[in-house]
């Protein structure tokens, strides 16, 4: 079993707190010709200045790449990807105002504010996951689970029992032998008739499920390998023989579900294409039996997805 990269360490205190766009806006009035144009560029399309390549972000805004690394350290980072790392947290965390400031207002009747701050928290759950998966050895992960005999799900909870029931439906058609489990007694069961070459996956927003730390922990006592989807860090993390770490900003309102639901469909999404990938053409047989078995009920439309 592969072990994936962790992220990035976690933020020094100063850096938590630090608000990037203020930062910017500053450089914007005081530094030089270069710099603000650059800075323009950045405040212009924050989403292409945190993921785009350095050389496109220094074509856009007509500087060279160097300008690019003097910025970042004129910002108080060591370099252009913490730099980069902050500009999706200003996304996650005031998506709604940076994003598009005039979706998000009082002109707007009731529904369209309603759609509008699901929409931008959605963008900004995504924002942040992509960021934080940047060096993380996804393509390793798939092998392993394209590889193992048999592969068990844990989730517990709204969220993460979602996410593994999803998983599981991912997973199924492209031929592997997988089951989820969101009973609590049935993870632990589960977990213990595993053995080497299976392998158990976990999802837990907190890292903190005490029945999926329990099956993971079992499973691996067994001799099975263990992928966990969680929060970098938390206890769940350290069990894992790879992570692909959550990273999210829940904003106060408390009337709104929680976006975190958008990063573990991007989760779930990320490791069933590169699984898809990892098996390679042999996946297309099991997903034309699946596409033929819906032919009964007169689906019959290449254009919709697999399954309604």
């Amino acid at each position: 079993m592969s072990t994936a990269r962790r992220s990035r360490k976690a933020p020094r205190a100063y850096e938590r707190t630090m608000d990037i766009i203020a930062r910017l806006q500053h450089r914007l009035k005081h530094g030089r010709e270069a710099e603000r144009r650059l800075v323009e560029c950045i405040l212009a399309d924050l989403h292409f200045a945190a993921h785009a390549p350095i050389a496109q972000i220094a074509e856009r805004a007509g500087v060279s790449e160097p300008t690019i690394t003097r910025l970042a350290r004129a910002l108080g980072f060591p370099g252009t990807r913490d730099m980069r790392f902050h500009l999706a947290q200003a996304l996650a965390i005031g998506g709604a105002y940076l994003r598009a400031p005039a979706a998000v207002t009082a002109d707007l009747p009731p529904s369209g504010q309603i759609i509008a701050k699901i929409a931008s928290g959605a963008h900004a759950a995504l924002d942040l996951m992509t960021t934080a998966l940047g060096e993380v050895d996804v393509e390793s992960m798939a092998r392993d689970i394209s590889r193992a005999s048999q592969i068990l799900v844990y989730g517990t909870g709204g969220s993460s029992s979602m996410a593994a029931v999803e998983l599981q439906n991912r997973l199924f058609r492209l031929g592997l032998h997988v089951t989820a489990h969101t009973d609590p007694q049935l993870q632990r069961m589960s977990a213990s008739v595993l053995g080497p070459g299976s392998l158990v996956i976990g999802f837990s927003i907190s890292g903190q499920a005490s029945s999926v730390l329990d099956a993971v922990t079992i499973a691996r006592q067994y001799g099975a390998g263990a992928l966990v989807v969680t929060r970098a860090g938390s206890p769940l993390a350290a069990l894992g023989d790879a992570v692909l770490p959550l990273t999210f900003k829940e904003d106060t309102n408390l009337y709104k579900p929680s976006s975190i639901r958008y990063a573990l469909l991007a989760a779930v999404d990320i490791l069933a294409l590169a699984t898809a990938e990892a098996i390679g053409p042999a996946v297309l047989e099991p997903l034309r039996r699946v596409r033929h078995s819906l032919a009964s009920q007169n689906i019959r439309d290449p254009s919709l997805p697999i399954g309604d």
